[in-house]
């Protein structure tokens, strides 16, 4: 059985380097213009409840689905500046902020068509768009605690642009996989990439790969794992092309 797993990861890695190579660096226009946008359904899904507020006062090792889609469109959002722009409309957009009257501090979210919508007070003014659908800020029924919530999002393995990945899956219907690799499982496993790479060029046996492999500090299940991931999100080959080039 191990034999067998080397030998599927080992065709991945042999025609991988060939695949990485062509990749063009990641920009934000790029994964803008590979976004897939949301169906009909999955917006009136996201309108009723887009995510829960408050499942951020559940902190903990693990995150249920629901929890991880939350915190990752927060970790999203609350960077995303607001936008004018009609394409924009439907990207979500939140803030931090003080009650009147108090020293709780709570989270408000809402889509840019939403406050487009309640600028127009009397449906003449502000941009031009359908005001049918929009209009509601989210609220959390709770305050929430900035540190905690920091260190949520700061817990969850995967850069800004994997948030975007992650969240168009999971948007549309998806469980997308969630044992992600960290930035050092990233460096292991580039490093055995490499290596394992260059030992099958010289025809070396699998009991030398699978060496190379726990040497890098993986075992050969994790190192399989993530050449599966690799192929699964774009991001992640990316990141491993990035390594591979330095």
């Amino acid at each position: 059985m191990m034999t067998r797993h080397l030998i599927t990861a080992t065709c991945f890695l042999l025609l991988a380097p060939g695949i990485l190579a062509a990749q063009e660096p990641t920009t934000d226009a790029a994964i803008a213009d590979r976004a897939v946008p949301l169906s009909e359904e999955a917006l009136a899904s996201a309108k009723e409840e887009p995510f829960e507020l408050d499942t951020l006062e559940v902190t903990g090792a693990g995150f249920a689905f629901q929890q991880e889609v939350t915190l990752r469109l927060l970790r999203t959002a609350l960077k995303r500046p607001k936008s004018r722009s009609q394409e924009n409309r439907d990207d979500w957009v939140c803030w931090i902020e003080e009650s009147t009257g108090s020293s709780f501090n709570y989270l408000n979210c809402a889509r840019n068509g939403d406050l487009w919508a309640l600028e127009r007070p009397f449906g003449l003014e502000g941009p031009t768009i359908p005001v049918a659908g929009y209009g509601t800020i989210l609220r959390s029924s709770r305050p929430v605690n900035r540190w905690k919530l920091q260190q949520a999002m700061a817990s969850l393995n995967g850069s800004p642009e994997f948030d975007t990945e992650f969240l168009a899956l999971a948007l549309q219907g998806q469980k997308p996989p969630r044992d992600i690799p960290d930035e050092a499982e990233l460096d292991q496993f580039a490093a055995a990439y490499a290596a394992v790479a260059a030992l099958a060029a010289r025809g070396r046996d699998e009991a030398s790969q699978i060496q190379t492999i726990e040497d890098q500090g993986l075992t050969l299940e994790r190192y399989n794992r993530i050449a599966e991931l690799t192929e699964v999100y774009q991001t992640l080959e990316n990141e491993v092309a990035s390594r591979l080039g330095r």
